[in-house]
């Protein structure tokens, strides 16, 4: 396969990355009407902590380092926290 080939199919993987983390985003539009229902806090250090639990033992099992997988988890779930608070500061 050529190197234009090869970028390309990581250009793919790279758009449906960001499809992924569009609809992660929505989820978390219904997550934050659900807590603010619930009363819940945005930020849960327990549950936020088992996200990146989970990706670090995914990482391990398909052989990643598990290090910068846990690095991107930290940043989608603060970018899913920050997303919560602005959801509630416009709401007031």
């Amino acid at each position: 396969m050529s190197l234009d080939m090869l970028r390309s199919s990581v250009e793919e993987k790279d758009l449906a990355i960001i499809t992924l983390i569009a609809e992660r985003m929505n989820i978390v539009h219904d997550i934050a009407k659900e807590k603010e229902r619930q009363g819940l806090p945005v930020r849960i250090p327990d549950q936020a902590n088992a996200v990146l639990d989970r990706a670090t033992a995914e990482s391990e099992k398909l052989d990643l380092d598990p290090e910068p997988v846990r690095e991107i988890f930290q940043i989608l779930v603060r970018m899913s926290e920050e997303f919560q608070e602005q959801w509630r500061k416009k709401k007031e």
